[in-house]
């Protein structure tokens, strides 16, 4: 409890209603992102999916850097 009240201290959520309907629409985003990674994954199926125009792929220093990114 002390951690959903802090956290509704910090989103400036007035109840525990405003709470829950803040993670459902949270989860909601995140269900949706994942069925279109799916969508995309099901599209090109063994094939990597295309970079946006302009976009370049990332070397192996990028890739080693993120790897070390800590949360």
């Amino acid at each position: 409890m002390d951690t959903l009240r802090e956290t509704m201290r910090t989103l400036n959520l007035e109840s525990t209603s405003d709470a829950l309907r803040e993670g459902l629409r949270l989860l909601t985003r995140e269900a949706t992102e994942l069925a279109a990674a799916e969508e995309i994954r099901a599209f090109y199926q063994e094939a990597q999916a295309p970079l946006p125009e302009g976009v370049t792929p990332p070397g192996d220093a990028e890739l080693e850097a993120v790897d070390d990114l800590e949360w």
